[in-house]
Protein backbone atom coordinates (compact mmCIF):
# COMPACT_ATOMS: atom_id res chain seq x y z
CA UNK A 1 0.00 0.00 0.00
CA UNK A 2 1.54 3.19 -0.86
CA UNK A 3 2.21 5.93 2.16
CA UNK A 4 2.09 9.54 1.68
CA UNK A 5 5.43 9.84 2.46
CA UNK A 6 6.19 7.81 -0.70
CA UNK A 7 4.54 10.38 -3.13
CA UNK A 8 6.23 13.85 -3.30
CA UNK A 9 3.68 16.43 -3.88
CA UNK A 10 6.25 18.97 -6.35
CA UNK A 11 6.27 15.61 -8.38
CA UNK A 12 2.31 15.05 -8.49
CA UNK A 13 2.39 18.54 -10.10
CA UNK A 14 4.88 17.87 -12.63
CA UNK A 15 3.18 15.04 -13.51
CA UNK A 16 -0.43 16.51 -13.52
CA UNK A 17 0.02 19.61 -15.74
CA UNK A 18 1.32 16.64 -18.74
CA UNK A 19 -1.51 14.33 -18.07
CA UNK A 20 -4.53 17.23 -18.21
CA UNK A 21 -5.88 17.35 -21.82
CA UNK A 22 -7.01 21.54 -21.57
CA UNK A 23 -10.56 21.46 -23.12
CA UNK A 24 -14.08 21.86 -21.29
CA UNK A 25 -16.24 19.77 -23.75
CA UNK A 26 -17.69 16.66 -22.39
CA UNK A 27 -19.20 13.79 -24.81
CA UNK A 28 -22.55 13.73 -25.62
CA UNK A 29 -24.57 10.31 -25.19
CA UNK A 30 -25.86 10.41 -28.62
CA UNK A 31 -22.53 11.46 -30.23
CA UNK A 32 -19.90 9.39 -28.05
CA UNK A 33 -20.45 6.86 -30.10
CA UNK A 34 -19.95 8.17 -33.41
CA UNK A 35 -16.38 7.56 -33.44
CA UNK A 36 -14.59 4.34 -35.41
CA UNK A 37 -14.29 2.71 -31.89
CA UNK A 38 -18.27 2.00 -31.90
CA UNK A 39 -16.86 -1.78 -30.14
CA UNK A 40 -15.13 -0.03 -27.21
CA UNK A 41 -17.71 0.71 -25.06
CA UNK A 42 -17.64 1.67 -21.21
CA UNK A 43 -20.59 0.59 -19.67
CA UNK A 44 -19.41 0.21 -15.97
CA UNK A 45 -22.50 1.38 -14.41
CA UNK A 46 -23.44 -1.64 -12.65
CA UNK A 47 -19.45 -2.69 -11.98
CA UNK A 48 -18.79 0.43 -10.27
CA UNK A 49 -21.64 0.69 -8.46
CA UNK A 50 -20.92 -2.80 -6.71
CA UNK A 51 -17.88 -1.20 -5.98
CA UNK A 52 -19.60 2.00 -4.69
CA UNK A 53 -22.34 0.75 -3.08
CA UNK A 54 -22.75 -2.82 -2.78
CA UNK A 55 -25.88 -3.29 -0.94
CA UNK A 56 -27.72 -1.36 -3.51
CA UNK A 57 -29.12 -2.08 -7.24
CA UNK A 58 -28.22 0.03 -10.20
CA UNK A 59 -31.04 2.49 -11.12
CA UNK A 60 -33.04 1.60 -14.11
CA UNK A 61 -33.73 3.55 -17.53
CA UNK A 62 -37.50 3.86 -16.06
CA UNK A 63 -36.19 4.87 -12.73
CA UNK A 64 -33.60 7.40 -14.41
CA UNK A 65 -36.32 9.15 -16.69
CA UNK A 66 -38.41 9.11 -13.57
CA UNK A 67 -35.97 11.16 -11.88
CA UNK A 68 -34.76 13.55 -14.52
CA UNK A 69 -38.84 14.47 -15.16
CA UNK A 70 -39.20 15.20 -11.68
CA UNK A 71 -37.13 17.36 -11.99
CA UNK A 72 -38.78 19.33 -14.77
CA UNK A 73 -42.04 18.15 -16.72
CA UNK A 74 -40.05 20.19 -19.93
CA UNK A 75 -38.04 16.97 -20.28
CA UNK A 76 -38.46 13.17 -21.41
CA UNK A 77 -35.73 10.98 -21.65
CA UNK A 78 -35.30 8.44 -23.96
CA UNK A 79 -33.37 5.49 -25.43
CA UNK A 80 -31.83 4.38 -28.85
CA UNK A 81 -31.39 1.02 -28.71
CA UNK A 82 -29.36 -0.97 -25.91
CA UNK A 83 -26.34 -2.87 -28.56
CA UNK A 84 -22.98 -1.16 -28.99
CA UNK A 85 -24.73 0.88 -32.26
CA UNK A 86 -27.18 2.50 -30.42
CA UNK A 87 -27.58 5.62 -30.01
CA UNK A 88 -27.88 5.46 -26.17
CA UNK A 89 -29.56 8.24 -23.89
CA UNK A 90 -30.37 11.78 -24.57
CA UNK A 91 -33.29 14.69 -23.94
CA UNK A 92 -36.13 15.60 -26.18
CA UNK A 93 -38.45 18.27 -25.32
CA UNK A 94 -41.69 17.16 -23.70
CA UNK A 95 -43.56 20.23 -25.28
CA UNK A 96 -43.12 23.29 -27.14
CA UNK A 97 -40.64 25.88 -26.13
CA UNK A 98 -40.04 29.05 -26.86
CA UNK A 99 -36.90 30.90 -27.19
CA UNK A 100 -35.68 31.95 -23.37
CA UNK A 101 -37.73 29.35 -21.65
CA UNK A 102 -36.06 27.73 -18.52
CA UNK A 103 -35.77 24.01 -19.51
CA UNK A 104 -34.49 22.63 -16.91
CA UNK A 105 -33.07 23.93 -13.27
CA UNK A 106 -31.23 21.94 -11.03
CA UNK A 107 -28.49 21.90 -8.50
CA UNK A 108 -25.31 19.53 -9.10
CA UNK A 109 -24.92 16.15 -7.69
CA UNK A 110 -21.21 16.80 -6.28
CA UNK A 111 -18.94 19.88 -6.89
CA UNK A 112 -15.56 20.79 -6.30
CA UNK A 113 -14.02 24.29 -5.20
CA UNK A 114 -10.49 25.56 -5.78
CA UNK A 115 -11.01 26.39 -1.69
CA UNK A 116 -10.51 22.49 -1.85
CA UNK A 117 -12.28 22.49 1.76
CA UNK A 118 -13.30 18.70 1.03
CA UNK A 119 -9.99 17.24 -0.08
CA UNK A 120 -8.55 18.12 2.93
CA UNK A 121 -10.46 15.78 4.79
CA UNK A 122 -9.59 12.84 2.52
CA UNK A 123 -6.17 13.38 2.68
CA UNK A 124 -3.57 11.96 4.99
CA UNK A 125 -1.32 14.44 7.54
CA UNK A 126 1.79 14.17 6.31
CA UNK A 127 0.63 14.83 3.08
CA UNK A 128 -0.85 17.82 3.93
CA UNK A 129 2.41 18.64 5.51
CA UNK A 130 3.86 18.51 2.46
CA UNK A 131 1.76 20.15 -0.08
CA UNK A 132 1.77 23.04 2.40
CA UNK A 133 5.92 23.06 2.84
CA UNK A 134 5.37 23.09 -0.98
CA UNK A 135 4.53 26.94 -1.70
CA UNK A 136 4.80 27.02 -6.02
CA UNK A 137 1.97 24.37 -5.99
CA UNK A 138 -0.44 27.69 -4.46
CA UNK A 139 0.08 28.98 -8.04
CA UNK A 140 -0.74 26.41 -10.04
CA UNK A 141 -4.08 25.09 -8.45
CA UNK A 142 -6.20 25.46 -11.65
CA UNK A 143 -4.08 22.94 -12.98
CA UNK A 144 -6.90 20.42 -13.62
CA UNK A 145 -5.21 17.11 -11.46
CA UNK A 146 -3.33 19.62 -8.78
CA UNK A 147 -3.72 18.12 -5.37
CA UNK A 148 -6.37 20.66 -4.35
CA UNK A 149 -7.87 21.81 -7.93
CA UNK A 150 -11.79 22.20 -8.10
CA UNK A 151 -11.84 18.19 -9.43
CA UNK A 152 -9.96 16.49 -7.00
CA UNK A 153 -11.68 18.23 -4.70
CA UNK A 154 -14.58 16.83 -6.82
CA UNK A 155 -13.52 13.07 -6.70
CA UNK A 156 -13.18 14.02 -2.72
CA UNK A 157 -16.82 14.77 -2.37
CA UNK A 158 -17.81 11.02 -4.12
CA UNK A 159 -15.85 9.60 -1.79
CA UNK A 160 -17.03 11.58 1.72
CA UNK A 161 -20.56 10.95 0.58
CA UNK A 162 -19.38 6.93 -0.03
CA UNK A 163 -17.87 7.53 3.19
CA UNK A 164 -21.29 8.93 5.04
CA UNK A 165 -23.42 5.77 3.33
CA UNK A 166 -22.12 3.40 6.81
CA UNK A 167 -21.71 6.70 9.25
CA UNK A 168 -23.78 5.45 11.88
CA UNK A 169 -23.70 8.51 13.48
CA UNK A 170 -25.83 10.27 9.95
CA UNK A 171 -29.15 10.24 10.09
CA UNK A 172 -30.88 8.13 8.10
CA UNK A 173 -31.59 10.91 5.65
CA UNK A 174 -28.54 12.11 5.16
CA UNK A 175 -27.53 8.45 4.37
CA UNK A 176 -30.72 7.58 2.26
CA UNK A 177 -29.34 11.38 0.31
CA UNK A 178 -25.83 10.16 0.24
CA UNK A 179 -27.02 6.26 -1.19
CA UNK A 180 -29.15 8.82 -3.94
CA UNK A 181 -26.52 10.81 -5.23
CA UNK A 182 -24.12 7.98 -5.45
CA UNK A 183 -26.47 6.05 -7.83
CA UNK A 184 -26.84 9.01 -9.81
CA UNK A 185 -23.25 9.11 -10.08
CA UNK A 186 -22.80 5.45 -11.21
CA UNK A 187 -25.83 5.52 -13.94
CA UNK A 188 -23.98 8.64 -15.53
CA UNK A 189 -21.51 6.18 -17.34
CA UNK A 190 -23.94 4.13 -19.03
CA UNK A 191 -23.36 5.41 -22.29
CA UNK A 192 -20.17 4.13 -24.79
CA UNK A 193 -17.36 6.06 -24.49
CA UNK A 194 -13.97 5.87 -25.56
CA UNK A 195 -11.75 8.34 -23.89
CA UNK A 196 -7.92 9.16 -24.54
CA UNK A 197 -6.53 10.33 -21.25
CA UNK A 198 -5.02 8.09 -19.06
CA UNK A 199 -5.54 8.30 -15.24
CA UNK A 200 -3.27 5.40 -14.13
CA UNK A 201 -0.37 7.91 -12.69
CA UNK A 202 -3.05 10.13 -11.26
CA UNK A 203 -4.55 7.50 -9.55
CA UNK A 204 -1.52 6.19 -8.24
CA UNK A 205 -0.87 10.07 -6.70
CA UNK A 206 -4.20 10.05 -5.26
CA UNK A 207 -4.26 7.09 -4.01
CA UNK A 208 -0.92 7.42 -2.01
CA UNK A 209 -2.35 11.15 -0.85
CA UNK A 210 -5.52 9.47 0.88
CA UNK A 211 -6.22 8.67 4.46
CA UNK A 212 -5.85 5.28 5.70
CA UNK A 213 -9.70 4.80 6.66
CA UNK A 214 -10.64 6.17 2.83
CA UNK A 215 -8.38 3.94 1.46
CA UNK A 216 -10.31 0.65 3.34
CA UNK A 217 -13.40 1.88 1.27
CA UNK A 218 -11.74 2.56 -2.00
CA UNK A 219 -9.87 1.24 -4.56
CA UNK A 220 -7.89 2.32 -7.28
CA UNK A 221 -10.04 0.64 -9.93
CA UNK A 222 -12.69 2.82 -8.22
CA UNK A 223 -10.72 5.76 -8.47
CA UNK A 224 -10.12 5.90 -11.97
CA UNK A 225 -13.50 5.48 -12.74
CA UNK A 226 -14.47 8.22 -10.65
CA UNK A 227 -12.72 10.37 -12.48
CA UNK A 228 -13.83 8.83 -15.62
CA UNK A 229 -17.13 9.74 -14.97
CA UNK A 230 -16.24 13.48 -13.76
CA UNK A 231 -13.95 14.40 -16.65
CA UNK A 232 -16.69 13.09 -19.04
CA UNK A 233 -19.68 14.93 -17.52
CA UNK A 234 -18.42 18.36 -15.27
CA UNK A 235 -19.48 21.31 -15.94
CA UNK A 236 -17.04 23.96 -15.06
CA UNK A 237 -16.64 27.95 -13.73
CA UNK A 238 -13.28 29.72 -15.08
CA UNK A 239 -11.27 27.18 -13.29
CA UNK A 240 -12.91 28.37 -9.84
CA UNK A 241 -15.21 25.17 -9.74
CA UNK A 242 -16.42 21.64 -11.20
CA UNK A 243 -20.02 20.46 -11.04
CA UNK A 244 -21.50 17.29 -11.56
CA UNK A 245 -24.90 17.87 -12.94
CA UNK A 246 -27.63 15.03 -13.29
CA UNK A 247 -30.25 16.10 -16.09
CA UNK A 248 -27.46 18.38 -17.58
CA UNK A 249 -25.24 15.51 -18.15
CA UNK A 250 -27.61 14.07 -20.30
CA UNK A 251 -27.59 17.07 -23.20
CA UNK A 252 -26.15 16.04 -26.25
CA UNK A 253 -23.33 18.55 -27.74
CA UNK A 254 -23.51 20.59 -30.98
CA UNK A 255 -21.66 23.67 -32.60
CA UNK A 256 -25.01 25.20 -33.18
CA UNK A 257 -27.04 23.59 -30.20
CA UNK A 258 -30.97 24.40 -29.24
CA UNK A 259 -30.08 24.94 -25.65
CA UNK A 260 -27.67 27.04 -23.59
CA UNK A 261 -26.09 27.25 -19.72
CA UNK A 262 -26.51 30.23 -18.19
CA UNK A 263 -27.87 33.64 -15.96
CA UNK A 264 -28.88 36.71 -16.27
CA UNK A 265 -25.96 38.30 -14.84
CA UNK A 266 -23.36 36.78 -17.09
CA UNK A 267 -24.34 34.76 -19.41
CA UNK A 268 -22.84 31.77 -18.52
CA UNK A 269 -23.24 29.05 -15.70
CA UNK A 270 -23.70 30.77 -12.04
CA UNK A 271 -21.20 28.33 -9.87
CA UNK A 272 -22.99 29.63 -6.43
CA UNK A 273 -27.09 28.70 -7.81
CA UNK A 274 -28.80 25.76 -9.68
CA UNK A 275 -27.52 26.13 -13.26
CA UNK A 276 -30.33 26.64 -15.81
CA UNK A 277 -30.79 25.62 -19.08
CA UNK A 278 -33.01 27.62 -21.12
CA UNK A 279 -34.27 27.19 -25.26
CA UNK A 280 -31.95 29.20 -27.14
CA UNK A 281 -34.25 28.88 -29.76
CA UNK A 282 -37.78 27.79 -30.60
CA UNK A 283 -37.74 24.10 -29.83
CA UNK A 284 -40.78 22.15 -30.94
CA UNK A 285 -42.08 19.28 -29.48
CA UNK A 286 -40.13 16.09 -29.59
CA UNK A 287 -36.65 18.17 -30.47
CA UNK A 288 -33.57 16.79 -28.88
CA UNK A 289 -32.12 18.90 -27.04
CA UNK A 290 -28.66 20.13 -27.04
CA UNK A 291 -26.11 22.46 -25.82
CA UNK A 292 -22.27 23.74 -26.85
CA UNK A 293 -19.86 22.50 -24.67
CA UNK A 294 -17.49 25.04 -25.89
CA UNK A 295 -19.01 28.12 -25.88
CA UNK A 296 -17.64 31.28 -26.97
CA UNK A 297 -14.81 32.75 -27.19
CA UNK A 298 -13.55 28.64 -27.02
CA UNK A 299 -15.73 27.22 -29.68
CA UNK A 300 -14.93 30.26 -32.15
CA UNK A 301 -11.97 28.07 -33.74
CA UNK A 302 -11.63 26.20 -36.57
CA UNK A 303 -13.52 22.92 -37.06
CA UNK A 304 -10.08 21.35 -37.09
CA UNK A 305 -9.38 22.22 -33.30
CA UNK A 306 -12.99 21.84 -32.42
CA UNK A 307 -12.40 18.10 -33.44
CA UNK A 308 -9.11 17.81 -31.43
CA UNK A 309 -10.77 19.01 -28.44
CA UNK A 310 -14.32 16.47 -29.24
CA UNK A 311 -11.52 13.53 -29.54
CA UNK A 312 -9.80 13.61 -26.49
CA UNK A 313 -13.22 12.49 -24.77
CA UNK A 314 -14.07 10.06 -27.32
CA UNK A 315 -16.65 11.85 -29.81
CA UNK A 316 -16.82 13.10 -33.10
CA UNK A 317 -19.06 15.90 -33.66
CA UNK A 318 -21.63 15.60 -36.83
CA UNK A 319 -23.41 18.93 -36.56
CA UNK A 320 -24.09 21.25 -40.02
CA UNK A 321 -21.21 23.82 -38.44
CA UNK A 322 -18.73 20.63 -38.25
CA UNK A 323 -19.36 19.22 -41.45
CA UNK A 324 -21.29 21.60 -43.97
CA UNK A 325 -21.65 25.09 -43.35
CA UNK A 326 -18.63 27.90 -44.45
CA UNK A 327 -15.91 27.71 -41.80
CA UNK A 328 -16.25 31.43 -41.44
CA UNK A 329 -13.94 31.38 -38.04
CA UNK A 330 -11.55 31.63 -40.75
CA UNK A 331 -12.39 34.16 -42.77
CA UNK A 332 -10.37 36.39 -45.40
CA UNK A 333 -9.92 39.34 -47.20
CA UNK A 334 -11.52 38.52 -50.17
CA UNK A 335 -8.95 39.86 -53.41
CA UNK A 336 -12.22 40.31 -55.81
CA UNK A 337 -14.73 42.81 -53.61
CA UNK A 338 -12.34 43.64 -50.37
CA UNK A 339 -15.28 42.09 -47.78
CA UNK A 340 -13.35 39.90 -45.08
CA UNK A 341 -15.54 36.67 -46.15
CA UNK A 342 -13.68 34.79 -47.50
CA UNK A 343 -13.43 31.41 -46.16
CA UNK A 344 -13.70 27.67 -46.35
CA UNK A 345 -16.59 26.52 -48.64
CA UNK A 346 -17.38 23.48 -46.02
CA UNK A 347 -15.00 22.84 -43.07
CA UNK A 348 -11.78 21.73 -43.98
CA UNK A 349 -11.96 22.69 -47.40
CA UNK A 350 -8.97 24.28 -48.84
CA UNK A 351 -11.59 25.91 -51.74
CA UNK A 352 -12.16 29.36 -50.49
CA UNK A 353 -15.37 31.10 -51.71
CA UNK A 354 -16.46 35.02 -50.91
CA UNK A 355 -20.19 35.10 -49.05
CA UNK A 356 -20.27 38.34 -50.33
CA UNK A 357 -19.51 38.46 -54.10
CA UNK A 358 -19.61 34.45 -54.09
CA UNK A 359 -16.10 34.06 -56.42
CA UNK A 360 -13.89 31.27 -55.50
CA UNK A 361 -10.32 32.33 -54.92
CA UNK A 362 -7.93 30.97 -57.18
CA UNK A 363 -5.68 28.85 -56.12
CA UNK A 364 -2.56 30.77 -55.59
CA UNK A 365 -4.33 33.45 -53.66
CA UNK A 366 -6.31 30.45 -51.44
CA UNK A 367 -2.74 28.88 -51.09
CA UNK A 368 -1.10 32.57 -49.82
CA UNK A 369 -4.27 33.05 -47.28
CA UNK A 370 -3.68 29.65 -45.92
CA UNK A 371 -0.03 29.60 -45.74
CA UNK A 372 -0.47 32.48 -43.85
CA UNK A 373 -3.29 31.05 -41.41
CA UNK A 374 -0.85 27.77 -40.75
CA UNK A 375 2.68 31.02 -39.77
CA UNK A 376 0.22 32.50 -37.66
CA UNK A 377 -0.77 29.35 -35.46
CA UNK A 378 2.67 28.11 -35.44
CA UNK A 379 3.80 31.46 -34.17
CA UNK A 380 1.40 31.80 -31.00
CA UNK A 381 3.47 35.09 -29.67
CA UNK A 382 3.22 36.63 -33.04
CA UNK A 383 0.38 38.63 -32.34
CA UNK A 384 -2.92 38.34 -34.65
CA UNK A 385 -3.55 42.10 -36.01
CA UNK A 386 -5.80 44.39 -34.47
CA UNK A 387 -8.94 45.77 -36.24
CA UNK A 388 -7.39 48.77 -38.47
CA UNK A 389 -3.27 47.00 -38.30
CA UNK A 390 -2.05 44.82 -40.55
CA UNK A 391 0.16 42.54 -39.11
CA UNK A 392 0.43 40.27 -42.12
CA UNK A 393 2.09 41.72 -45.17
CA UNK A 394 -0.36 41.40 -47.74
CA UNK A 395 -3.59 41.84 -44.95
CA UNK A 396 -4.64 38.16 -45.75
CA UNK A 397 -7.01 37.63 -42.62
CA UNK A 398 -10.19 38.69 -42.05
CA UNK A 399 -10.93 40.92 -38.88
CA UNK A 400 -13.63 38.08 -37.77
CA UNK A 401 -10.66 35.27 -38.23
CA UNK A 402 -10.99 32.97 -35.08
CA UNK A 403 -7.01 34.14 -34.44
CA UNK A 404 -8.16 37.70 -34.55
CA UNK A 405 -10.99 37.37 -32.40
CA UNK A 406 -8.99 35.40 -29.37
CA UNK A 407 -6.42 38.31 -29.26
CA UNK A 408 -9.33 40.73 -29.72
CA UNK A 409 -11.75 38.88 -26.97
CA UNK A 410 -8.80 38.76 -24.55
CA UNK A 411 -8.09 42.72 -25.01
CA UNK A 412 -12.03 43.08 -24.45
CA UNK A 413 -12.16 40.93 -21.53
CA UNK A 414 -9.80 43.63 -19.42
CA UNK A 415 -12.89 45.90 -19.60
CA UNK A 416 -13.19 49.42 -20.30
CA UNK A 417 -10.04 51.15 -21.39
CA UNK A 418 -9.11 54.73 -20.96
CA UNK A 419 -10.72 57.70 -22.85
CA UNK A 420 -8.39 57.76 -25.76
CA UNK A 421 -8.29 54.02 -26.51
CA UNK A 422 -12.15 54.17 -26.81
CA UNK A 423 -12.26 53.92 -30.32
CA UNK A 424 -10.00 50.96 -30.99
CA UNK A 425 -12.50 49.32 -27.95
CA UNK A 426 -15.34 50.38 -29.79
CA UNK A 427 -14.29 48.38 -33.28
CA UNK A 428 -12.99 45.81 -31.31
CA UNK A 429 -16.63 44.87 -29.70
CA UNK A 430 -18.18 45.40 -33.33
CA UNK A 431 -15.68 42.92 -34.24
CA UNK A 432 -16.91 40.47 -31.61
CA UNK A 433 -20.21 41.00 -31.96
CA UNK A 434 -20.47 40.53 -35.66
CA UNK A 435 -18.36 37.13 -35.10
CA UNK A 436 -20.55 35.73 -32.57
CA UNK A 437 -23.97 36.72 -35.13
CA UNK A 438 -21.81 34.81 -37.63
CA UNK A 439 -20.89 31.62 -35.99
CA UNK A 440 -23.73 30.82 -34.08
CA UNK A 441 -26.13 31.64 -37.47
CA UNK A 442 -28.33 34.10 -35.22
CA UNK A 443 -29.09 38.15 -34.53
CA UNK A 444 -29.50 37.23 -31.46
CA UNK A 445 -27.47 35.71 -28.96
CA UNK A 446 -26.99 35.08 -24.81
CA UNK A 447 -23.40 36.06 -25.56
CA UNK A 448 -24.41 39.50 -26.92
CA UNK A 449 -25.29 40.69 -23.88
CA UNK A 450 -22.41 41.66 -22.31
CA UNK A 451 -20.63 42.71 -25.44
CA UNK A 452 -23.98 45.31 -25.83
CA UNK A 453 -23.52 46.18 -22.16
CA UNK A 454 -19.70 47.27 -22.86
CA UNK A 455 -20.33 48.86 -26.17
CA UNK A 456 -23.23 51.03 -24.04
CA UNK A 457 -20.70 52.15 -21.36
CA UNK A 458 -18.21 53.33 -24.11
CA UNK A 459 -20.16 55.25 -25.75
CA UNK A 460 -21.06 57.33 -22.94
CA UNK A 461 -20.53 60.56 -25.01
CA UNK A 462 -22.65 60.09 -27.89
CA UNK A 463 -26.10 59.63 -26.38
CA UNK A 464 -27.91 57.97 -29.55
CA UNK A 465 -25.26 55.50 -30.22
CA UNK A 466 -25.60 54.80 -26.43
CA UNK A 467 -28.74 54.33 -26.43
CA UNK A 468 -29.12 52.25 -29.67
CA UNK A 469 -27.00 49.35 -27.52
CA UNK A 470 -29.18 49.66 -24.85
CA UNK A 471 -31.95 49.07 -26.47
CA UNK A 472 -30.00 45.89 -28.05
CA UNK A 473 -28.64 44.75 -24.83
CA UNK A 474 -32.29 44.86 -23.34
CA UNK A 475 -33.73 43.06 -26.40
CA UNK A 476 -31.64 40.14 -25.82
CA UNK A 477 -32.46 40.23 -22.09
CA UNK A 478 -36.19 40.43 -22.83
CA UNK A 479 -35.71 37.46 -25.39
CA UNK A 480 -33.44 35.18 -23.02
CA UNK A 481 -34.00 36.53 -19.57
CA UNK A 482 -37.60 37.75 -19.73
CA UNK A 483 -38.17 37.46 -15.97
CA UNK A 484 -34.69 39.36 -15.34
CA UNK A 485 -35.68 42.16 -17.95
CA UNK A 486 -39.23 42.90 -16.70
CA UNK A 487 -37.48 42.58 -12.91
CA UNK A 488 -35.33 45.91 -13.87
CA UNK A 489 -37.92 47.42 -16.00
CA UNK A 490 -39.71 47.07 -12.65
CA UNK A 491 -36.64 48.68 -10.71
CA UNK A 492 -35.83 51.23 -13.47
CA UNK A 493 -39.21 52.81 -13.22
CA UNK A 494 -39.05 52.74 -8.94
CA UNK A 495 -36.04 55.14 -9.73
CA UNK A 496 -36.95 57.29 -12.12
CA UNK A 497 -39.82 57.81 -9.87
CA UNK A 498 -37.26 58.24 -7.08
CA UNK A 499 -35.33 60.52 -9.30
CA UNK A 500 -32.40 58.22 -8.35
CA UNK A 501 -29.66 57.84 -10.45
CA UNK A 502 -28.54 55.03 -12.30
CA UNK A 503 -24.87 53.90 -12.17
CA UNK A 504 -23.95 50.73 -14.60
CA UNK A 505 -21.34 48.51 -13.54
CA UNK A 506 -17.35 48.83 -15.85
CA UNK A 507 -17.19 45.25 -15.74
CA UNK A 508 -15.55 43.20 -18.58
CA UNK A 509 -16.24 39.87 -20.32
CA UNK A 510 -14.98 37.97 -16.97
CA UNK A 511 -18.32 36.02 -16.78
CA UNK A 512 -18.52 34.70 -20.71
CA UNK A 513 -15.27 32.34 -19.53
Amino acid sequence: MASAESVPSAAILARGRQRYLAATARPSPAQRHATTARDMRLDCGRALLEMVLPQHQELSFQEVSQMVEKISSNLRLQMDGNGKEGKGRYLVARCALKAGEVIVSERPIFEGNTDAQKSEKIYSEAFLEKLQATPDMEDDVDDCFHPRSPLMDCVAAVLLSKQLVDEKSASADIREKAVLNLQKFCSLCRSPVQSTTDYNECVEDLWGALKPELQEITSREELGHVLQILSCNRFGHGGQSVQLMFAGSMFEHSCLPNCFLGTACTASPNADGPQTYRALRDIEEGEVLSIDYLNFPLGYCSMTARAEAFQKWGFTCSCPRCVELPEVERSFNCAECGEPDLCPCRPGSSVLQCLSCKKVADVSYAARCLEREAQLQREPASPARKVGEESDDENLLGHRHHLVVHALWEDVEAGLPDSKELPAFQQMLEVLIESVSSASRLEEHPALLNLYHLAALSTQDDLETQKHYLQLEHRIMQRFFPEEAQRQDDEIMSLVKCNAPLKPTEAGLGGMD
